[in-house]
């Protein structure tokens, strides 16, 4: 095995430089919330949230994760010309995919009549270009030039927001297309710096290498569409047995939520970058520690964000939204928990073991189908993060079982006991202590959780 202090050293580089591209987006996202919520009913701002979960959908069963397959495909063969046929298999795979994206909008406008079909089409468009253009950039190793694009991109994603929302009043709308606007500047300037499509257009077709791509992409597929069941079929249940009002009620919740995947994105994409180009002789061992080392700081995570959402939530925030105080730690709960479920995931990708991954994604997917009706009738809005939590921690549990059959991986059961007991305490406290009480909780989590995560890195 390569030395530790290696993979750490890296390791830290890549968060750092990657942090930048997959926080600065998010940063935006938030700050933006708190602005267009003032301007956005819940019922409005439910439908645009639901009318992203279905463009995402469809999203996940038409274009397989072929960005995670061209990256891995990157990784493997370091030769200019080879990865110019890799980009050119993974472009062409793509294109067929918009193509059946297109149709399958054009074959809903012609029956239900959506509103908002264009700009959800063309959001959902975008979002995959810019996923196939910052993949492919980080697979040639341009982790700065993905960190500068995604500076570009929410830069032009905030200021056209405001503009829409503000100047135009163009209410949900805007939404739509402020992400696009903004996913379009950080495609552009990527195609400046890396030339992805021209790349792509130096290369001859190699119908071989495309057949492999894709044999090792549609397992991936279909356990993406399986994440989307798991992650988001509860909140769409739930916009038809509840109400719009509720709907957005749960969004402005899981967006708050989604700060968690800050941490959760950038530790996965950098665990990507180690994981795809680590080689061992004994691979349990070096996943089970990489494993025990992320849930530590997922759980340290939750544990310092809920105080503060507790603290800044009542002045963010007014009318009906208020409520949504009530589902956030549930939501982060499943931010989390789908976050450590995609880290396993990745170990699959890793191994070339994608359809191991997709089975036990399949059997989370049947899980959560059975929990999630019941779970909303007891619960309400809070119910679709409880089914959400149940059923990733369920998958979770399937892959580890299945990866200690493999490589004999174990699950962290320590960390993972003492890190169950610690966000016990803090949704708790979260729910019937003061903001004072939060506050005093967090700085003392900080110090309990935090600093003993430094004696890994220090420890050579």
């Amino acid at each position: 095995m390569k030395n530790g202090l290696e993979y750490i050293r890296r390791f830290l580089k890549s968060t750092g430089i990657l942090s930048i591209g997959v926080i600065l987006p998010k940063v935006v996202v938030f700050f933006l919330l708190s602005y267009n919520t003032a301007h956005i009913g819940t019922s409005e701002y439910g439908y645009y949230d639901l009318s992203v979960s279905y463009a995402t959908m469809f999203s996940y069963l038409l274009f397989f994760d072929i960005w995670i397959t061209t990256m891995r495909f990157l990784y493997e063969r370091e030769e200019p010309s080879a990865q110019n046929h890799i980009v050119q298999s993974g472009l062409s795979i793509f294109s067929f995919s918009c193509l059946a994206y297109g149709a399958i909008a054009v074959l809903l406008g012609l029956l239900l009549a959506p509103s908002y079909l264009p700009e959800t089409v063309f959001y959902g468009i975008t979002q995959n270009l810019v996923s196939f253009y910052t993949f492919s950039a980080r697979g040639f190793r341009r982790d700065l030039d993905f960190a500068v694009s995604g500076l570009i991109g929410s830069i032009v994603m905030g200021v056209s927001d405001l503009y829409m929302i503000g100047a135009l009043q163009w209410g949900i709308r805007a939404l739509y297309l402020s992400a696009a606007f903004g996913a379009v500047a950080q495609c552009l300037y990527l195609e400046i710096r890396v030339a992805v499509l021209r790349r792509a257009l130096s290369a001859s077709a190699d119908r071989k290498l495309t057949g492999e791509m894709l044999r090792f992409t549609l397992p991936m597929g279909i356990g993406a569409a399986a994440f989307w069941v798991l992650n988001s079929l509860d909140k769409v249940l739930m916009g038809h047995l509840l109400d719009l009002n509720a709907s957005g009620i749960y969004a402005v919740a899981e967006r708050l939520a989604s700060l968690i995947t800050f941490a959760v994105q950038v530790f996965t994409y950098a665990w990507q970058d180690i994981a795809f180009r680590h080689e061992s002789d004994d691979e349990g061992v070096f996943y089970t520690t990489a494993s025990d080392l992320y849930f530590r700081f997922l759980c340290l995570g939750i544990l310092m964000l809920m105080p503060a959402v507790k603290l800044v939530f009542p002045y963010l925030f007014t009318g009906e939204y208020l409520s949504a105080s009530l589902v956030i730690p549930f939501a982060i709960l499943a931010a989390a928990l789908s976050g450590f479920s995609l880290f396993l995931g990745n170990i699959y990708y890793a191994l070339h073991e994608t359809k191991s991954s997709t089975l036990t994604s399949l059997i989370s997917c049947v899980f959560n189908l059975a929990i999630c009706y019941p779970c909303i009738r007891s619960f309400g809005i809070s119910g679709a993060s409880i089914a959400i939590s149940v059923s990733f921690a369920f998958d979770a549990l399937l892959k580890s079982i299945s990866l200690h059959r493999k490589i004999g991986y174990r699950l962290p059961l320590k960390t993972l006991a003492i890190s169950s007991a610690s966000v016990c305490a803090g949704m708790l406290i979260y729910f019937y202590a003061s903001a004072a009480v939060n506050l005093f909780w967090a700085c003392g989590c900080l110090v309990l959780f935090g600093f003993p995560l430094l004696k890994p890195f220090l420890n050579k």
